[in-house]
């Protein structure tokens, strides 16, 4: 166990006070710190629900679009006249 020692001078490396070694090569000091917590999501009952209705909407929109172009009855519309053109035809 290491204890720090404090009849060192200030000028000397950081860690060179924990290790009662004079020669600074001859040892290795390791500085441990708190684990790294990486919290990752977990699944939970809600995501199987939000699949499912994300599902059933694009289901639903694709089908709708499909039925409606099925059931729809287009019809030509022909352009009215201008204005001109009706005015000549009411005068004549």
């Amino acid at each position: 166990m290491d204890a720090m020692n404090t009849n060192f001078t200030q000028d000397q490396p950081l860690f060179s006070s924990f290790v009662p070694v004079k020669e600074e090569s001859s040892y290795f000091e390791q500085v441990y710190t708190e684990p790294l917590l990486v919290n990752l999501p977990t699944p939970d009952f809600s995501m199987p629900y939000n699949v499912i209705c994300l599902t059933c909407t694009v289901v639903v929109v694709g089908y709708s679009s499909f039925y409606n172009l099925l059931t729809r009855m287009f019809q030509v519309d022909e352009p009215s006249p201008p204005l001109a053109k009706r005015l000549a035809n009411l005068l004549t």
